[in-house]
């Protein structure tokens, strides 16, 4: 197979290995209602593992890995005497998996060594022209937060099957430029208390109360189960107060630099900006919708620079869509930023979202995301109603950091590509909504598609983006059964063999999230993106 190809493959079959799915190989003939794991006690050295296998912990580990272990020669020996065969040896669980009647269960469980005898997860069987209902799953791992009023605000998009899946910005560091911060809060306490709060400078030196990087930061990454979630919960964090709110003046263009600068050489991967600059106090001297051409102001030069250096850059489209001035405020006019717009929670555009073009006649905003009704933290407690494309931009730089968990080698261009193409109005974008409201679910189909293997044993799946319930097209070489699993590696579905080529099945009735379709062959897995 191709590397990405044999990658997601190994990936999918080391989950399913791990948390109890059928091996492909073992899938039409091992009966899950009586297949029970062994965990025991015996181990003896397993094999090293590759020099691929270090670095990749060293570089994407989250947590230390448990010791490379194999169960002891005579735990096997004592399991045959007992006429078991084991199916599979995951070492992570220290437990082998195999079918046991009633007595084999009892004996196995009697034996010195073995702690705890437990079932396999059930299968649940689809047919090409049923579906069976699905047989409910243990909590193999713990489940996601409870996003309380929030949810809404990531359903609009699509956030919450992301971090359904564990995206969660994790590895991710997020700077934002903004008022004052306050992450002693409990929607940001956590990200202190789990040592990923990296930095917090002021760069005014001015006294102000203003907590609007607050309410930015906490609708991005808060977490506060019951009450607030954010996209990228789990990401680093370093705030930049750059904004004194009492004035507006041009002084805030140093600050400003300075602020974004600094986040650069902290190693930030995203920067995330709920500030538009247009019109300032009196005798401060104006911008011109002429200066909005990517090129003039100097928070937009500043964006840009970022961005050419490896920085995702998201800002608000600015609030000015029902003034007089009606159009983006900077450094929304950046060419290699992602401006954002601002949307109801039906999707309608809001009525203070800035206008496009730029003045040299390019589409913004890039994207949009619900910016009214927004569930955030204020001094104290926590707010609803919010209104603002400082809300919006958030929101999608939450999604960036899900994004870059998934996929770190993203460029800032890719990032921006990859929203617009899956955004809902990516086929006719304009300068009201951009390319549109912006979809997780599919952003990350979009980045992680695994490619057919070249020459390889040919099979197709129609379309990577579908709903529950609706036709999936599946074209196979061969009569294989299709297991669907999920984003932890278990076998929530399948649909049973059916003749060889191209057939029509309905997916399974699954939350909004990402699963791989893996054949029981050996086959390249392929990835279907589930929205509700």
């Amino acid at each position: 197979m191709s590397g990405l190809a044999s990658r997601f493959a190994a990936l999918v079959a080391l989950a399913a290995l791990v948390l109890g799915a059928p091996s492909p190989a073992r899938a039409q003939t091992a009966d899950s209602a009586r297949r029970y794991w062994i965990v025991v006690d015996a181990f003896v050295p397993g094999p090293a593992p590759s020099e691929r296998a270090v670095a990749r912990r060293a570089l994407r580990g989250t947590s230390a890995p448990p010791a490379d272990r194999t169960v002891a020669p005579h735990v096997r020996e004592a399991l045959t005497a007992l006429g078991v065969t084991p199916v599979v040896e995951s070492r992570w669980l220290g437990a082998l998996s195999a079918p046991l009647t009633a007595d084999q269960r009892q004996a196995v469980a009697a034996l010195p060594f073995v702690r705890e005898v437990r079932p396999v997860a059930r299968v649940a069987e689809a047919s090409v022209a049923s579906q069976e209902p699905l047989v409910p799953l243990a909590p193999l791992l713990p489940r996601p937060p409870d996003a309380g009023p929030s949810l809404p605000q990531l359903q609009s998009i699509g956030a919450d099957a992301l971090l359904d899946a564990g995206y969660i910005g994790t590895g991710v560091r997020v700077g934002y430029l903004d008022t004052l911060f306050d992450f002693a809060h409990p929607a940001l306490s956590q990200i202190g208390a789990n040592g990923r709060l990296i930095a917090v400078q002021d760069f005014t030196g001015l006294p102000q109360a203003n907590y609007h990087g607050l309410a930015t930061t906490s609708v991005g990454l808060g977490y506060a189960p019951g009450q607030l979630i954010g996209p990228g919960w789990g990401a680093e964090v370093l705030g930049a107060t750059t904004e004194y709110a009492p004035t507006e003046t041009h002084a805030e263009e140093d600050y400003f630099i300075a602020g974004i600068e600094w986040l650069e050489s902290q190693g930030v991967d995203v920067v995330s900006i709920s500030l538009g600059y247009s019109t300032f106090d009196p005798g401060e001297g104006d911008y011109t919708y002429a200066d909005l051409d990517g090129d003039t102001t100097p928070f937009t030069r500043a964006a840009d620079r970022a961005a050419t250096l490896g920085v995702v850059v998201v800002t608000s489209a600015g609030n000015e869509g029902a003034s007089p001035w009606h159009f983006i405020t900077a450094p929304a006019d950046g060419d290699s930023v992602i401006a954002v717009g601002a949307v109801t929670p039906s999707g309608q555009r809001a009525g203070f979202s800035g206008w496009g073009p730029t003045a040299d006649g390019r589409t913004k905003p890039d994207v949009a995301a619900q910016g009214t009704q927004i569930v955030y933290a204020v001094p104290g407690g926590f707010g609803s109603g919010g209104s603002g494309t400082s809300f919006s931009a958030p929101l999608v730089s939450g999604v960036v950091a899900q994004l870059l968990q998934a996929r770190p080698s993203l460029t800032p261009m890719q990032v921006r590509e990859a929203l617009r193409s899956t955004a809902s109005q990516a086929s006719a974008p304009d300068n009201s909504l951009g390319w549109g409201v912006v979809n997780a679910t599919a952003a990350l189909a979009f980045v992680t598609t695994v490619p057919p293997e070249p020459g390889g044993p040919a099979w197709r799946l129609y379309p990577t983006v579908t709903r529950s319930g609706a036709p999936l097209t599946v074209e196979t070489p061969e009569p294989v059964a299709l297991d669907v699993v999920d984003a932890f590696g278990r076998v929530v579905a399948r649909f049973g063999a059916a003749p060889l080529g191209r057939r029509t099945v309905a997916v399974p009735d699954l939350p909004g999230g990402v699963y791989f379709i893996q054949p029981d062959a050996a086959l390249p897995a392929l990835r279907i993106v589930v929205v509700r």
